[in-house]
């Protein structure tokens, strides 16, 4: 039996390397850039519970440069409707979509933006309508 020297298994390995199709790099997760992108990735981490029609949650807070939230959310506004179970899922559910999506990842320009600016974030679980929807004021309707 013939041995073949190393170098010679590595232009053959190097070789076929080569002819390799290329694979894509995994996709980088999007970073949100202004607010219409912000709204768009947190209306993605809220599933909104049964029986709860008619309910709203909003909460202030602020996000650092990173997207993250500075301190705790605190709840400005809240009209739970249903049974207390379905108030209860509620709430938990609105509290899932803050741990879910934050830190969110943001692009460093509008990370500046967010480090300024307190948020509000209502969940409304009703038919949506027209809604202040400007710059850190977003609602978020339930899927219809």
């Amino acid at each position: 039996m013939r041995h073949v020297p190393v170098y010679a298994c590595l232009a053959i390995v190097a070789a076929c390397v080569a002819t390799m199709p290329a694979q894509a790099e995994p996709e980088a997760s999007a970073q949100a850039n202004n607010w219409a992108d912000l709204r768009a990735a947190l209306a993605k981490c809220w599933t909104v519970p049964a029986g709860t029609d008619g309910s709203l949650l909003a909460y202030r807070f602020g996000l650092d440069k990173a997207g993250a939230i500075r301190g705790r959310p605190r709840i400005i506004a809240r009209q739970l409707k249903g049974d207390a179970e379905a108030q209860r899922h509620y709430q938990e559910a609105a509290d899932a979509a803050l741990a879910k999506c934050f830190p969110i990842p943001v692009t460093p320009a509008f990370g500046a933006i967010l480090g300024e600016s307190p948020l509000y974030l209502r969940f409304v679980n009703t038919p949506p309508t027209s809604a202040y929807q400007i710059n850190s004021n977003i609602t978020l309707f339930a899927p219809r």
